[in-house]
């Protein structure tokens, strides 16, 4: 009997970690997810200005055993409240190397020295201006590490309601 009684235990405090493990899991994902969604969106907001490409060049690397990388570098030149200022940020992600050469050479072609485009300028650090914003796709999946929270959260109560109502039959 005392077998029993420790082995039910046991299993009850087995389901209710899993069920913690899957709620801590599921609250960084939704965390990283809403910080994700807000940047995006804050972005959006900043003020507008217009920008000249100084620098639009492809870098090549290739590390020994793999195949060669390419990421998009720009510079580009904006007014902000009288100053003058430069920046080499895309987007607040910045260029990352990438196997997909076609899409760095249409950035290259998108964005040709001497052209002109809307740059988005953060208040709070005027030396860093954007001329892509992130996607706010984040927003739009947050139900995804909800799921896993919920289902955290139904382990830990199945361990210990849904057994009384399997002993009392």
């Amino acid at each position: 009997m005392r077998e029993t009684q420790s082995s039910k235990l046991a299993g009850k405090l087995f389901l209710c970690m899993i069920g913690v493990m899957l709620l801590i899991v599921g609250g960084v994902f939704e965390w990283l997810m809403i910080r994700s969604y807000l940047h995006a969106r804050e972005s959006r907001a900043w003020p507008e200005v217009e920008a000249v490409v100084l620098r639009s060049e492809i870098e090549a690397r290739q590390i020994m055993g793999y195949p060669q990388e390419v990421r998009f570098n720009i510079l580009f030149e904006y007014n902000h409240k009288g100053q003058e200022i430069t920046s080499e940020s895309l987007s607040p992600r910045g260029s990352k190397w990438t196997k997909d050469e076609a899409s760095v050479h249409q950035l290259a072609v998108d964005y040709q020295v001497g052209t002109v485009h809307t740059a988005w300028v953060n208040p709070d650090r005027p030396d860093k201006a954007i001329l892509r914003h992130d996607s706010k796709a984040a927003g739009y999946t947050l139900w995804f590490p909800a799921l896993i929270m919920i289902g955290g959260s139904g382990m830990i109560w199945g361990a210990f309601y849904r057994g009384k109502d399997i002993t009392r039959q």
